[in-house]
């Protein structure tokens, strides 16, 4: 269905304007903020709905989020990714308390950042050893930065489809437009120099056994190739074979093979796609789930790698700095749910996988029954509902031909009081429980009853 077509029917349909009557009448004090607001903030946060004015959220519970006028929401949200354990669990909330008590930020180390990185080693098959920041961002700047320094080559390698954050090598992506085995690079918005696409990337296709010739051809130039063990943009859990494959080629031709573990660490298993797959990188970076809710990110490794941070045995030294890096308020936040996920895991991702599997199976078998041209992709307990209705293989199969439905979906969604942040990538946590799930499931399907009403799909 054409944009126009679409548009019009959802200004005419009496479900789509019925669902933003509820929204804007319920949500006043969100407008009175966004009212203000915008006359100060250039941009805030992703947003959630196609709305006048964003929701903004007062208070979280468990499985719920509280808006400033007082509606209560399912959180599908999950902080964008960190909450594995739900809104505020008492462990962590507990442990903060204490923390603050003595101080929140010393900039001198304090003890804290020494055992969350005993944990992260633990955890992470390839770390040796850790370096934290604050963000997944400044985690895969510092592990291109190493790799870089500790190979002597310039370029890096990454994936179409991929997502490693916001500075200026991680917004090279690939022109949808080109070649789908060998791709060339674009670049994600203005202000990045065309040298990082030109000069300093490798853009490889994802799940396509010519990346590994593009990796043999350019293996002098090759510093590292990168790859989420399950990306954002394509949730799946068959990517191992390809995985292995990928460390093997790089082994193979000198090259360094870093996961990025930034959404899948202490999510998808307690020891990430690292203990998923069995697999072994030469480095991970890590991030949201690590600190527990607050900013952190983390890069860990083999020794003589990370020795670059530090200029130890002769390794080429890397600068990196930051105020709030290993700080004792994330740390401790950090401690407090990585041991609780270590301690509970038998029980935890066992759960989160299975309920992230029901969800998945049964929007999925809806969809199919009712010809609705939409599925949902999931890794677990991380989900994406992708409106395309044919196979999808990569990125490059998620179509745009339902967009404007899909973008009407999430406002009929919030309208059933469940919440998916702007960029539609969605958790589930611990908190929540079956009930809850179901409630899920329930308001997916009203919501594709709605549209159907008025047309749109």
């Amino acid at each position: 269905m054409d944009n126009e077509q679409a548009n019009k029917l959802i200004q005419a349909g009496d479900k789509s304007q019925a669902v933003r009557r509820k929204l804007v009448e319920r949500t006043s004090k969100s407008a009175e903020i966004r009212s203000s607001g915008e006359q100060t903030l250039a941009q805030e946060i992703a947003g959630t709905v196609n709305l006048p004015h964003p929701i903004y959220i007062d208070s979280a519970e468990g499985p719920h989020l509280t808006d400033v006028d007082g509606n209560e929401y399912i959180d599908l949200t999950g902080g964008f990714g960190p909450l594995v354990l739900g809104n505020r669990p008492s462990v962590v909330e507990e442990a903060l308390a204490g923390q603050v008590k003595k101080g929140w930020h010393f900039g001198i180390p304090s003890a804290p950042q020494q055992l969350l990185s005993d944990i992260v080693k633990e955890a992470g098959a390839c770390v040796d050893q850790v370096v934290f920041c604050n963000t997944g961002t400044e985690a895969t700047m510092y592990a291109i930065r190493a790799a870089r320094a500790f190979t002597g080559k310039q370029k890096v390698g990454l994936f179409d489809g991929s997502y490693h954050g916001v500075h200026d090598y991680a917004l090279v992506k690939v022109d949808a437009e080109s070649d789908r085995s060998r791709p060339s690079a674009s670049i994600l918005g203005s202000g990045v120099p065309r040298v990082i696409a030109e000069d300093l990337t490798v853009t490889l296709p994802y799940r396509d056994e010519t990346a590994f010739e593009i990796i043999r051809e350019q293996k002098d130039e090759l510093a590292m190739v990168m790859i989420e063990p399950v990306q954002s943009s394509n949730p799946r859990l068959d990517a191992g074979e390809f995985l292995h494959a990928l460390k093997e080629v790089c082994a193979e031709c000198g090259v360094l093979f870093l996961l990025d573990e930034v959404i899948t660490g202490f999510r998808i298993d307690y020891g990430g796609g690292q203990a998923h797959y069995d697999i072994k990188p030469d480095l991970a970076t890590y991030g949201k789930a690590a600190g527990g809710g607050l900013p952190i990110g983390a890069v860990g490794g083999r020794k003589d790698i990370m020795n670059t941070f530090s200029g130890r045995d002769k390794a080429p030294y890397i600068f990196t700095a930051g105020t709030f890096s290993g700080n004792p308020l994330t740390m401790t936040a950090g401690i407090a749910a990585t041991t609780y996920m270590r301690d509970h895991q038998d029980e935890i991702y066992p759960y989160l996988m299975a309920q992230g599997n029901r969800l998945a199976l049964e929007v999925n078998s809806f969809c199919e029954t009712h010809q609705i041209p939409a599925q949902i992709m999931n890794a677990g307990s991380m989900f994406h509902l992708v409106f395309t209705a044919g196979e999808i293989n990569s990125s490059r199969d998620i179509t745009k031909d339902w967009q404007v439905a899909e973008r009407e979906f999430y406002l009929h969604l919030l309208g059933h009081n469940v919440i998916i942040p702007g960029i539609h990538l969605a958790f589930l946590s611990f908190a929540h429980k079956p009930e809850h799930v179901d409630a899920v499931i329930d308001a997916v399907k009203n919501s594709f009853e709605d549209m159907r009403v008025d047309g749109i799909i």
